[in-house]
């Protein structure tokens, strides 16, 4: 590529982010949303407030405020900036609204950057298949909460940048070893702002060690495994200081799992794809197309793209496909599926999709090449039109409280709802509960910043193949109660497992639940009274 060339495409990538940019500031709801609508952001939040209050690294919103051993520090330690500048919700709002912007549009950037510079795709290709999914609503929402998937994308994209630089053939001259470090440190940034990041290290090395670049791959071993084993170090550390939780929220990932062998781990892989895959497929095509089966026929073709690329680039641009491949598996390997997940993918994978279209279309018949673009323009157009179809979905249903269709729920609709929620429940108890008070309650994270009360969760998160913690209906509660000394238990329709626990509770200890509040819509509100030798029994309860 020409000097020339490169100015162009830097010019293009520049161009790339500041639509991004301009896309977000017009169409992200963020500033609607309380922070805890995922639970996640209100627990990133929470951290931070921790660090910059000198707490450590705890979980301040939970009873007890034991060490959180789950979530990786990079977003807690960078959100602990506005805490401890501003002090407020509102510092750390307009931090994230800034800083997250900017790293989703230098993601962007960067991608169509890779996509002109190595791949050599052509601009409908690349802007369709690979750009596209950075302006996809459920994108411009998720990626605006103080979440860790826009620097996931940053992370991995810069590494892609740079990974290149390090295949250089050996006749030419060895690869800069500071090049290699700076690919270690983000691979090992990027795992610190979101563990999911892991994957991109194997892959990355295995590269480097494939092409007999045995200096640069010891280099960026080194700077990337080095402050992985630094952080687990400390916890660890901590860990033996105590609090640590064995609630399942704030268990490490290999113990959240549940998973106990390595059968019980082969089996857990087999059915987490299996159901990720198909939940995946249904999510996205309905949220990307009004007919399902149209998008399942889309996605489909663009999954045989993706892995046709796969194969055929997999010597010249091994870096991208074995990183699209490890962190796709790890995707579809966690226990349940989010839909926010996918999203750090989508770029990646549209790369090589983008690739397989671009063969495609320099390869047809005269007078012909027209033909796949004019196929991804009307993509795109379905595309754009069914985005505006579900923010509108949204929008009537946050005003009317009428749930639209299911197909029809996006993740706008579901963050509205949960905002209007925390406000609800978090304007209830600090009207009337005190600071000494413990409410078990759904969004735990999100009511602890709304309200000041520490919190139990109502539905912990946790593994399909570990008996779950709702096994024995009123255990779970008991429990709680007797451990945390939980004064006030609020129960909604999501909380199905905790409805169990309520009646089996009410059931055996008439006395221990009193209805708080008149109305029985939800949420309901219960006064809890802690009966040691009543709850005892259910709290020991065996599992069936």
């Amino acid at each position: 590529m020409t000097r020339t060339d490169s100015r162009r495409v830097v010019a293009e990538a520049v161009a790339v982010a500041a639509g991004v940019i301009v896309v977000h500031v017009l169409f992200r709801w963020s500033a609607a949303f309380l922070f805890g609508v995922y639970d996640d952001d209100g627990v990133y939040v929470a951290l931070g407030k921790a660090i910059a209050q000198g707490a450590g690294y705890r979980s301040i919103h939970l009873v007890g405020a034991p060490l959180q051993m789950r979530y990786p520090p990079g977003l807690p330690l960078l959100l602990s900036i506005p805490w401890t500048l501003g002090g407020s919700l509102d510092a750390v709002r307009a931090t994230v609204a800034v800083v997250n912007v900017l790293v989703t549009a230098g993601a962007a950037g960067l991608i169509w950057w890779i996509g002109r510079r190595d791949l050599n795709l052509s601009a409908v290709p690349l802007a369709v298949c690979a750009v596209s999914p950075f302006v996809l609503d459920a994108t411009i929402q998720f990626f605006n909460l103080p979440l860790s998937e826009p620097y996931f994308t940053l992370g991995w994209a810069v590494a892609l940048a740079l990974v290149p630089g390090l295949l250089q053939d050996p006749a030419v001259g060895a690869p800069p070893l500071g090049r290699a470090l700076a690919t270690g440190l983000v691979l090992a940034g990027t795992t610190l702002f979101r563990a999911a990041g892991i994957a991109l290290v194997p892959a990355v090395l295995g590269v480097l060690l494939w092409r007999r670049r045995w200096t640069a791959a010891a280099v960026c071993a080194a700077a990337s495994v080095g402050p992985l084993l630094g952080w687990a170090g400390l916890r660890a550390f901590w860990a033996a200081r105590g609090p640590v939780s064995t609630f399942p929220d704030d268990l490490g990932y290999w113990q959240w799992l549940g998973a106990d062998g390595p059968a019980a781990v082969a089996m857990y892989g087999a059915r987490a794809v299996a159901a990720n895959v198909l939940g995946y497929l249904r999510e996205i095509s309905s949220s990307m197309f009004s007919i399902r089966a149209v998008g399942v026929v889309v996605l489909g073709a663009a999954i045989l793209a993706a892995a046709s690329a796969c194969v055929r680039l997999r010597s010249i641009h091994a870096p991208l496909v074995l990183t699209a491949l490890c962190a796709t598996a790890l995707t579809l390997l966690w226990p349940f599926g989010q839909g926010r997940l996918v999203l750090p993918l989508l770029p990646f994978l549209g790369l090589l999709t983008a690739s397989t279209v671009d063969v495609g279309v320099r390869n047809a018949a005269p007078g012909m090449t027209w033909g796949l673009p004019a196929m991804l323009a009307v993509v795109a157009i379905a595309v754009t039109l069914r985005q505006f179809e579900l923010r509108g979905a949204a929008a009537r249903a946050f005003q009317s409280g009428v749930l639209p269709p299911q197909e029809d729920r996006s993740p706008t609709l579901t963050l509205a709802f949960r905002s209007r929620f925390i406000y609800q429940v978090a304007e209830w108890v600090r009207q009337h509960t005190s600071a000494n008070d413990r409410i078990m309650i759904q969004a735990p994270a999100g009511v602890f910043l709304y309200s000041g009360r520490r919190t139990v969760s109502a539905i912990p998160s946790e593994s399909g193949l570990a008996p779950s913690v709702f096994a024995v209906p009123g255990r779970y509660l008991s429990q709680r109660i007797l451990a945390d000394s939980v004064t006030v238990a609020v129960w909604t329709p999501a909380t199905v497992g905790l409805g169990r626990d309520i009646e089996a509770v009410r059931a055996r200890c008439p006395h221990v639940l009193t209805p708080a509040s008149p109305s029985l819509q939800p949420p309901v509100y219960y006064r809890v009274v802690r009966d040691v030798d009543c709850l005892r029994d259910l709290a020991t309860g065996p599992l069936p």
